[in-house]
């Protein structure tokens, strides 16, 4: 057996269940996306239901001043953040030096036709216009120095919107042709799986 076979070999399923990122970038007074410009905030929403975390609904959002996360876990909220959302190409620009936590409860709508609104008391994410569903498998995603099997149903989708107590953030998601067909900051991944 070969070191990356016996390397898959040992790993163990870490987690089952959606996520959904959308990072938001500037755009000018008529609604455009100015090109070239960083995004300024990324919110990655979890939909666990099963997890070496904890099972569950978890919102985390990555900005310069720092990241927060929503849900009724804090630990299990810190968890996929520390493990996993902060090796997302997305999220790597916002250095995860601490997380602060406000308990929430979501009422979540997920329809692999239409997209995903998670709306809880204190944020709330809405990612829609399904541009695509196809299938997608990366057998060692890099978690820094480790790496990670993960397999979804990967759906990008045009819009997205993200509020955090009443204030929705400005910005657009952002599209762009991908090998295997059109891709964007703003994605839904249903059928999804983690092995570490």
């Amino acid at each position: 057996m070969n070191t990356s076979a016996a390397v898959t070999a040992r790993r163990s399923l870490a987690f089952i269940g959606t996520n959904a990122g959308l990072a938001l970038h500037p755009v000018n007074s008529r609604g455009m996306l100015l090109p070239g410009e960083p995004a300024s905030c990324f919110a990655s929403f979890w939909m666990a239901d099963w997890s070496r975390w904890g099972a569950g609904n978890a919102l985390l959002v990555a900005t310069r001043q720092g990241w927060r996360s929503y849900g009724t876990d804090a630990s299990f909220a810190a968890s996929l953040a520390i493990e996993l959302t902060r090796h997302f190409p997305e999220a790597a620009r916002f250095p995860l030096d601490g997380i602060s936590h406000t308990g929430d409860e979501f009422d979540v709508a997920l329809d692999a036709g239409q997209g995903l609104r998670a709306t809880g008391r204190k944020a709330e994410l809405e990612i829609s216009g399904v541009l695509d569903r196809r299938q997608f498998a990366a057998p060692n995603f890099q978690l820094g120095d480790a790496s990670a099997a993960l397999s979804n149903v990967y759906l990008p989708c045009s819009t997205g919107r993200l509020a955090e107590f009443g204030v929705e953030w400005p910005g657009a998601a952002t599209m762009y042709p991908g090998p295997l067909g059109p891709a964007s900051s703003a994605f839904v991944a249903v059928a999804e799986s983690w092995a570490l």
